[in-house]
């Protein structure tokens, strides 16, 4: 009889281990998707279109509750006049607080205060390939819009072309919830509702279709608030001219892989310079950072260091690993 009660209970706490298993799948599998309607009515609100009297030039999103609007640089770079208009139709002139062409993004200060509140900010180091997105703005005026996808990748560094300009920005997050004209400045959500990016790009469609990016909230946000602390983003420089290694460089040079990156120049009168880095040098940590190509040393620097403070890369020199301490400089403008 004992022995019976001992089969059947240890055959329920089978079951039970086998029901906590599934309900622990299901979770999982919650927390990897999107409730678009309900994210959509939780955040809707602070976002808004940016307008020059005339024409829709972007999107853009309440960052306080001091009235500032984040946006693109490349948004308000030509504008004369612009107007941050609510999903409620109010419309607030606004002026620019400040931007940072290098991070494509920018600062705007509304003449009044929406009453609105402003959006949560998440931690994008948080962020992790195939977490649910979604996109909200204002493509092709089409004004208040929500497409959702993946996150594709972190950490990106790429050639940005707007406005017949082209430039490098670092600290990307690749996504593939559809973005358009329109949707630059406008917020990058997780399936919290909080903010993880901030849109910029996409890759154009003669070349193809799913690719786009956003700057991550933790650059972002460090931007943001330099601009409205001293009206600026000091950018962090080391000076080298950088690339990534091929497989040929690897077979002459012989480090231990093909990640690091590959000094081609130290620049003149630069930190890097300074400190004794010299062409050929493969750089393969920062702070003790591994690096493995240019996007992760560009967003370390981006995320991480400001113009002034100590930094240590590590590099491989003729097969020989070297520390070398520097202080970060600032970019030239």
């Amino acid at each position: 009889m004992i022995q019976s009660l001992e089969k059947e209970v240890s055959g329920n706490l089978d079951k039970i281990d086998a029901i906590g298993e599934k309900l622990a799948e299901t979770i999982l599998f919650a927390d990897s998707v999107i409730n678009a309607p309900d994210l959509y009515r939780q955040v809707s609100e602070a976002v808004v279109r940016i307008r020059n009297g005339q024409r829709t030039a972007g999107s853009g999103f309440i960052y306080d509750s001091e009235g500032h609007v984040l946006t693109a640089y490349h948004v308000i770079d030509k504008l004369d006049e612009i107007y941050a208009i609510m999903p409620s139709g109010k419309t607030y002139p606004a002026d620019v607080v400040g931007s940072c062409e290098f991070s494509d993004v920018a600062v705007l200060q509304l003449d009044n205060e929406p009453g609105v509140e402003p959006l949560e900010i998440a931690d994008s180091n948080q962020v992790e390939i195939g977490d649910p997105v979604a996109a909200i703005g204002s493509p092709f005026d089409l004004s208040e819009s929500l497409s959702t996808g993946i996150v594709s990748q972190v950490n990106r560094f790429a050639e940005i072309t707007d406005n017949g300009q082209a430039r490098w920005v670092a600290n990307l997050i690749q996504f593939d919830a559809a973005v358009n004209f329109g949707n630059s400045g406008g917020p990058l959500f997780n399936s919290d509702g909080d903010v993880i990016g901030l849109a910029i790009a996409r890759v154009q469609p003669a070349e193809g279709d799913g690719i786009y990016y956003a700057v991550s909230s933790n650059k972002f946000r460090r931007v943001a608030d330099a601009i409205i602390d001293q009206g600026s983003f000091d950018y962090p420089w080391l000076g080298v001219n950088i690339s990534d290694l091929t497989p040929q460089q690897v077979q002459d040079l012989e480090p231990e892989s093909i990640h690091g990156v590959l000094v081609n120049q130290a620049l003149a009168d630069s930190p890097a310079a300074a400190a004794g880095v010299q062409a050929d040098d493969i750089i393969t940590s920062i702070d003790g950072t591994a690096i493995a190509n240019m996007a992760m040393l560009t967003s370390y620097l981006g995320e991480n260091l400001s113009p002034g403070e100590p930094t240590t890369l590590t590099v491989i020199r003729d097969s020989a690993a070297l520390d070398i301490s520097l202080e970060v400089g600032q970019r030239p403008q």
